[in-house]
């Protein structure tokens, strides 16, 4: 009786959890990629490709400002030169500055002066004898119809089909087809079928846009965005050796949903819900999100155009991150 007691006592499980997160505490402070990073190739590697990215980003969105972002740039080609001289990677500088190399082709095509940033990255290039590669990084240009087409072949197809989209259509979406689309993710897999996710969809104008707004990532590409698709997770489904196990069993509904939409011909958009706890508790009160849920993952949903744009966002080649043993 006392062994079970113990078990289920409110305040054995508080230091029993305590215990595992201060484990975890440790292991954030010292691995963490915040901590030392101008000192850690790895970690500023992380900070740099995050930056890199929002470049591609940036001109994958329907609308943007000609010749944006360029204070950020310029910090980032001293920082890839700082990369380079505490030992990183240089084929990641080579790969980053083919990405900015087109970002300053698309600008210049539009009219924008970008030579202060042109000869900051020539100064890079020459200093450590990079050339850019010219079909390495920026923007795809793609159309709906041949997109189409590959979402309905076999999955090896399918699946490298899908893109992350900030350049949509206005082009109205039927509820029915999102409807189709979580009928169709019923079968995600989830810890002992707990089927744990909690999933809000947000139509209304003045909701959805509440909630892209708390989000704060999607800036410039929001208001074309018809549904706004909020994975959660039940952490009453779990117990204390599973704490993470809420991320997994989100994680994966959230890809089946993705999926889902693009066989559907809906484009669609993962958003970070990576907040501080503070924030992510204010986010919960404003959109009415129980205490024990926790948000997991955004999916932005929009319409696709029939001509549209996507970012390359180069992936690594599996052999470099698998090992068999």
């Amino acid at each position: 009786m006392l062994k079970s007691y113990l078990k289920q006592s409110k305040l054995v499980l508080f230091f029993r959890i305590f215990h595992e997160k201060l484990y975890e505490i440790k292991l954030y402070a010292k691995f963490i990629a915040n901590g030392k990073r101008y000192k850690d190739p790895i970690k500023l590697r992380t900070d740099l490709m995050i930056r890199t990215h929002a470049i591609e980003k940036g001109m994958s969105m329907g609308s943007m400002k000609v010749g944006f972002g360029r204070p950020k740039v310029l910090s980032l080609i001293n920082d890839l030169q700082h990369f380079v001289e505490i030992n990183g990677d240089v084929e990641f500088v080579e790969e980053s500055v083919s990405i900015i190399n087109q970002y300053l082709i698309f600008n210049e095509k539009n009219g924008a002066d970008m030579q202060e940033v042109r000869d900051h990255l020539d100064r890079l290039c020459e200093r450590n004898c990079i050339i850019p590669q010219p079909s390495f990084g920026g923007i795809l240009n793609l159309d709906f119809s041949e997109t189409k087409r590959l979402s309905l072949l076999d999955f090896g197809t399918f699946s490298q089909s899908r893109y992350s989209i900030r350049d949509f259509s206005d082009i109205p979406i039927d509820l029915e087809i999102i409807k189709s689309a979580l009928k169709l993710c019923e079968r995600t897999p989830s810890a002992c079928n707990r089927q744990s996710w909690r999933i809000y969809v947000f139509c209304s104008n003045s909701k959805r846009l509440k909630l892209f707004n708390l989000q704060e990532g999607c800036k410039g590409f929001s208001s074309k965005m018809q549904y706004g698709i909020l994975v959660c997770g039940d952490l009453s489904s779990y117990n204390i050796n599973e704490l993470h196990q809420v991320y997994v069993d989100g994680g994966l509904y959230a890809m089946n949903l993705m999926y889902a939409l693009h066989y559907l011909g809906v484009a669609n958009i993962p958003l970070t819900m990576g907040h501080k706890q503070k924030y992510i508790n204010n986010i919960k009160r404003q959109l009415n999100i129980p205490e024990n849920e926790i948000p997991i993952v955004l999916i932005g949903v929009g319409s696709y155009k029939e001509k549209y744009k996507v970012a390359v966002s180069h992936r690594t080649d599996y052999m470099k991150y698998t090992q068999f043993i």
